[in-house]
């Protein structure tokens, strides 16, 4: 059994997989086909071949019960796709008969987050200081001391909509209903969160089982508070002087 987490960056996926490996029966989740731009997961991971690395990530993260869990984010999905599709064996294949493929029909965990502009700030922020999960009792030191910049949250913001509507559109045109989850309720209670997944995988909850406190803590801090409010302010300020110009046109 295989499930894929489609989700889009600064939505908690470390703090989800995190939860899911602590049950010991869902696998263990993680971004296993990330790639940047032209490079290939065997470059990237010094593996012999595509096959071999496939293969490597199945045997490695896969639980003793045959569950594999991964994770996919939009911004690479198609890349993806098609470093799966150049494997011979997939050639024929495209979208989700590709996945059903080489996941044996895998179930869609979709993995959002409700506040687009917290999500924005959050990625804005780990782009400029280099930190993208912390884990707990580790510090690590940013690599930039990060500037608010409205245009870039801006940009940021339209970037999750978009991605949002990818997902949105794939499950759609493909008759796929993906367990939805969001960031804000895996946060509120990891134990709900694993129940969930795990009645949707149709995977028994361990009786007794307790969910230990993930590794990665949640990196909102005082100054992404800031941010936000400031943005916030400063486009309903911008959305009032508009509003002031459209009736001064039409008085």
């Amino acid at each position: 059994m295989a499930y894929i987490i489609a989700s889009v960056q600064r939505s908690g996926t470390h703090l989800l997989c995190s939860i899911l490996r602590s049950t010991g029966i869902a696998g263990s989740p993680g971004e296993h086909f990330l790639s940047k731009p032209g490079e290939t997961w065997e470059k990237r991971w010094d593996a012999p071949s595509r096959v071999t690395y496939v293969q490597n990530v199945f045997r490695q993260n896969t639980a003793a019960n045959g569950v594999f869990g991964t994770v996919v984010m939009w911004s690479y999905f198609e890349r993806m796709l098609q470093m799966l599709q150049e494997i011979p064996e997939y050639q024929s294949l495209t979208g989700p008969q590709l996945l059903g493929a080489v996941f044996s029909n895998p179930k869609y965990v979709w993995l959002r987050r409700r506040n687009h502009v917290e999500q924005a700030v959050s990625w804005a922020m780990a782009c400029q200081t280099g930190i993208w999960s912390q884990q707990a009792e580790k510090t690590t030191q940013p690599r930039n001391t990060p500037k608010f910049d409205v245009k870039v949250i801006d940009e940021w913001c339209n970037r999750i909509a978009a991605h949002d509507q990818g997902w949105a559109n794939y499950f759609c045109e493909n008759q796929i209903e993906p367990l939805v989850l969001f960031y804000e309720d895996v946060v509120a209670s990891h134990r709900i969160a694993a129940e969930r997944v795990l009645e949707f995988l149709e995977l028994p909850f361990p009786p007794g089982l307790k969910i230990p406190p993930p590794i990665v803590e949640k990196q909102a801090n005082q100054i992404s508070h800031e941010w936000t409010a400031r943005y916030l302010k400063l486009k309903r300020a911008k959305a009032g002087r508009l509003a002031r110009i459209i009736r001064r046109i039409h008085s």
